[in-house]
């Protein structure tokens, strides 16, 4: 960053993604339209829906916490995705680097929250409470990061190993939060 005049505080910008770029954890540079940089900013937009889910869950602290540690497990995520491959070696397992660990603990809570509460079989209209709509918008972008990274990997993009499992496990997870906010006020998709 550029130092600001009089010598405060740097500005916010760098001016260094004005040519359409971006850069990767561990150098190098990439277009933004990039699948996988389209994949990160996707998880952006998950972190946010997963904020606005847990300001609403206001009396709800467990549900609160799950809330926050997935959003902390998309940032891991995020920065595996974002990585130089060619320093994948500098990632660090839960810090940068998604791990099987990590969907092992996502699947222990969703097994969990269904044990305490089974899922209703049927398909729901989301948008019970401000908290399920949030959840279920989130859910929505962890999936179409899922569909940037396949296009990526398809592409031969190197991808961390655990990776997949894990957004696919996240969306599972913010679903079952989702109806867990809702409580019983969902609607069913049919009326029947």
């Amino acid at each position: 960053m550029s130092a600001t005049p009089g010598g405060g505080e740097p500005p916010i910008y760098t001016k260094t993604g004005d040519d359409g770029t971006t850069g990767r954890l561990f150098g190098g540079r990439v277009s933004k339209a990039d699948p996988v940089i389209e994949a990160c900013g996707t998880l952006d937009e998950a972190v946010a829906a997963l904020g606005l889910a847990r300001a609403a869950l206001d009396d709800d602290d467990d549900l609160r916490a799950i809330v926050l540690d997935l959003q902390r497990g998309l940032f891991v995520a995020a920065a595996d995705i974002a990585a130089n491959p060619r320093a994948r070696d500098r990632l660090v397992p839960g810090i940068s680097e998604v791990t099987a660990e990590m969907t092992a603990a996502l699947e222990q809570r969703i097994d969990r929250l269904v044990a305490e509460r089974p899922l209703r079989p049927a398909f729901v209209v989301p948008g019970a409470t401000p908290a399920s709509a949030a959840l279920d918008l989130a859910r929505t972008f962890v999936r179409r990061a899922e569909r940037n990274l396949v296009a990526a990997r398809d592409a031969g993009v190197p991808l961390g190993a655990a990776l997949m499992t894990y957004l696919n496990r996240a969306s599972d997870l913010a679903y079952v939060l989702a109806r867990r906010a809702a409580g019983d006020g969902e609607e069913p998709l049919s009326h029947d």
